[in-house]
């Protein structure tokens, strides 16, 4: 869709009316590896038919790509981050009507990609035209006024950034659940186990954890489901917000005879990092034994931290009475934190929201 947006491809159905000129930035499209980079600033407005303020434009590619002397190096020598840098600063060069980033920002240093979101937004308040496409959420929501969500070139969804964002992180969380079939969702671990609730069958608001991020099993348990919910009416949760109190429950059910010593759980954010982690064995959890074929719920009540806006991955986990991992499942699904909207919370950085006890201004004489 973005090569017949930019002219590249002609469309089999339908038709793409652009009003301006359109660069389209994508790694790995347009530059030859045996050339400088220069010499592919050059080359790349050839193709353009872009031959005007030639000498203008290589200050403008050599200022804001930070290169340097490498500018003069063979494309084939560079990392991807210079990579990057290059095919912005080329793309950006001749100020385009209609921006198109496929990706593009994923790859480079953090300090380069917001200058490279701050020239889109200045783009963008100028009237120009940005197609952004990515998989981040947050992107999405803080950047974009409108959005489609696309899965294997059909539309799934479009309107507002917001709703489509949201849209596109529920069906992360639970599409799996929701694609099963009712005898699907019953058997989770094997035949024999049935995960969920007494009545049978695993309740739509559960998550199944994926079984290609389960990084310890004995053989013993089946991790069979998860929610978040509100421990006053059991409603299922799709995002948390700083505050207010949570309940994880964790579904566990016994393939054979064994003691659990602890359960725990963790929150981590995009990089990876350790936000939130509890442990039963820190607020004296008792040991439980189950038998196969039993179903177990662990429960986990706790306030949501003051944590910045993001999606946080989930890590868990049980233990034996000796302390050795019985089951453990890594980065399994991802949960929204955010704060109530506010013009404030989109200028809100750091980690952690730090609440403000007091704040006032002296007028001094």
């Amino acid at each position: 869709m973005l090569k017949i947006i930019a002219g590249q491809l002609q469309a089999t159905k339908g038709s793409a009316r652009c009003h301006g000129r359109v660069a389209l930035l994508q790694l790995g499209l347009g530059f030859d590896p045996e050339l400088t980079g220069l010499e592919n600033i050059k080359y790349s407005r050839l193709l353009q038919n872009l031959t005007d303020d030639y000498k203008q434009i290589v200050d403008f590619v050599r200022d804001f790509s930070e290169l340097g002397d490498f500018i003069n190096y063979p494309v084939k020598t560079y990392s991807s981050g210079m990579y990057s840098r290059l095919a912005f600063a080329t793309a950006i060069a001749g100020d385009p009507d209609i921006l198109i980033a496929d990706e593009v920002l994923a790859v480079g240093d953090m300090n380069f990609s917001q200058k490279c979101l701050a020239k889109m937004r200045e783009f963008k308040e100028r009237g120009k035209t940005v197609v952004l496409v990515t998989h981040d959420i947050g992107a999405v929501k803080n950047f974009c006024d409108h959005a489609v969500w696309l899965n294997e070139g059909k539309v799934i969804s479009s309107g507002s950034a917001t709703m489509v964002a949201e849209e596109f992180r529920n069906f992360m969380l639970y599409g799996v659940v929701s694609l099963l079939s009712h005898d699907q969702a019953a058997s989770v671990e094997s035949d024999q186990v049935t995960a969920g609730s007494s009545e049978g069958g695993l309740r739509p608001d559960w998550i199944i954890p994926n079984k290609s991020r389960r990084t310890v099993s004995v053989g013993k348990v089946a991790f069979c489901g998860y929610r978040y919910v509100d421990p006053l009416n059991q409603r299922a949760m799709a995002s948390l917000q700083p505050g207010e109190q949570v309940g994880l429950e964790i579904e566990l059910c016994f393939l054979e005879p064994v003691e659990i010593g602890s359960f725990a759980f963790t929150l981590h954010d995009r990089s990876g990092n350790i936000a939130v982690h509890l442990n039963s064995e820190f607020f004296d959890g008792k040991p439980v034994a189950g038998s196969g074929g039993q179903t177990m719920t662990a429960r986990f009540v706790f306030d949501v931290p003051p944590l910045a806006d993001g999606d946080y991955s989930i890590s868990f986990g049980c233990s034996d009475r000796s302390g050795s991992l019985v089951e453990k499942y890594d980065y399994d699904s991802t949960i929204e934190i955010h704060h109530p909207k506010s013009p404030a919370t989109d200028r809100q950085g750091g980690y952690v929201v730090i609440p403000c006890a007091k704040f006032e201004v002296d007028n001094n004489v």
